[in-house]
């Protein structure tokens, strides 16, 4: 791949939408083996022998209400992860060739989430969910402003040559 030309904090936003593409791409994959009534089984003992699924009563019905699914959702929700993890490496990658249509694409699909975001912050409010809408938001209002110079620039008038 070629090295990055742009703005470094283009640089940092493909590099960010890299590791989130990553991380689904294995979330995907776990997900996909868990379609398995065998590998369900094993996992599910694994998880309720954590320390963190007992005492904890969110954790505990956020485990018992995955650890109902049929393997048809699971396989469902891997099928939505690697969906995801090919945008945001799409996305990457335009972004770290200085693409303009990825900073497009980026503004879009990010703004999508937004209300999502701040509707899952009011019906229960963590720090980490704080944190990715302020990024998120940041992200959006950091190549809106960068289309727009962008734009701006394109458009000044140039002076006839005397």
């Amino acid at each position: 791949m070629h090295p990055h030309s742009g703005p470094r904090a283009l640089a940092l936003i493909a590099a960010f939408k890299f590791v989130k593409s990553t991380l689904l791409v294995v979330l995907a994959t776990l997900l996909f083996r868990l379609t398995r009534p065998e590998a369900g089984a094993e996992f599910a003992a694994w998880l309720t022998a954590l320390p963190v699924a007992t005492g904890h009563e969110f954790v505990a019905h956020a485990l018992h209400e995955f650890l109902g699914m049929s393997p048809h959702t699971i396989g469902f929700l891997a099928i939505v992860a690697l969906a995801y993890a090919i945008l945001y490496a799409i996305e990457g990658f335009g972004l770290w060739r200085n693409a303009r249509w990825a900073e497009y694409l980026t503004v879009i699909s990010t703004s999508l989430f937004i209300p999502i975001e701040i509707y899952e912050m009011a019906r229960h409010f963590t720090p980490m969910k704080l944190g990715g809408l302020i990024v998120n938001i940041a992200i959006v209002v950091y190549l809106v402003r960068l289309l727009r110079l962008q734009l701006a620039a394109e458009h000044v008038p140039v002076a006839p040559p005397s």
